[in-house]
């Protein structure tokens, strides 16, 4: 008898919960409502490189998921297709008003910078739009919403086989070639000689063949023992 009691109370208890959400339907997105209002829209000013733009009211914006070429600091080279990533960027979206969207449960990175997916005034969406040009490529993130990670690491594989934007140059060089070591925990990979690649726990160890393997995989360069080839390159 008390455990049919109890069993009554639980029961009782969801029915009363599940009542909560059929009269009050809009508390479940309240969190992502505020997350949006935390993020309004706004004017692009300045692109810095092929991930990262300025708004006139000086926020800048990281666009999540996606990394391009470094361009480098001024005494060091630009990493290939860099330049190509932010003219195509500045091109793109300059002066244009966008919206934001929250990318995942982190909405600023350590530098202050807002964490967000960039949609166009006709609904686009930049950060695929970078991806599926070749000016950029997949950098995935266990905090990041996986719908945007399966549709971005979609887009990265359909580039590649396209050989679109940096692709057709980068995987036509010897460092196409090497075997690469991913780390399954933080989907980073290193060039198989490199010294940190060695400290990857053996059960987090993924080998690749080839860097395409890497890329298509969905994981993303590793910034220790950089390989990325130059401009000049």
């Amino acid at each position: 008898m008390p455990s049919f009691l109890l069993s009554s109370r639980h029961i009782g208890a969801f029915l009363l919960a599940a009542l909560v959400v059929l009269l009050f339907p809009g508390q479940g997105s309240q969190t992502y409502a505020a997350q949006v209002q935390d993020m309004p829209p706004g004017t692009v000013g300045h692109c810095f490189d092929g991930d990262t733009l300025r708004f006139t009211d000086r926020r800048v914006v990281r666009l999540a998921g996606i990394d391009a070429p470094e361009l480098g600091a001024p005494l060091q080279k630009a990493g290939y297709y860099a330049r190509e990533a932010r003219k195509l960027l500045s091109a793109t979206v300059l002066r244009q008003r966008v919206r934001l969207l929250p990318a995942g449960t982190v909405h600023r990175d350590n530098y202050g910078r807002f964490l967000a997916e960039v949609l166009l005034p006709d609904g686009r969406s930049l950060n695929d739009l970078m991806i599926a040009s070749g000016a950029a490529f997949f950098y995935p993130h266990n905090d990041l919403d996986s719908r945007l990670q399966e549709r971005l690491l979609a887009a990265q594989q359909e580039a590649i086989r396209e050989r679109r934007g940096m692709w057709e140059h980068v995987l036509a060089q010897p460092v196409a070639e090497k075997t690469y070591l991913g780390n399954r925990q933080s989907l980073r990979f290193f060039p198989t000689d490199c010294p940190e690649a060695q400290r990857i726990k053996p059960r987090n160890r993924v080998h690749f063949g080839t860097l395409m393997d890497a890329f298509m995989a969905g994981y993303a360069p590793a910034r220790i023992c950089p390989f990325w080839p130059t401009a000049h390159q």
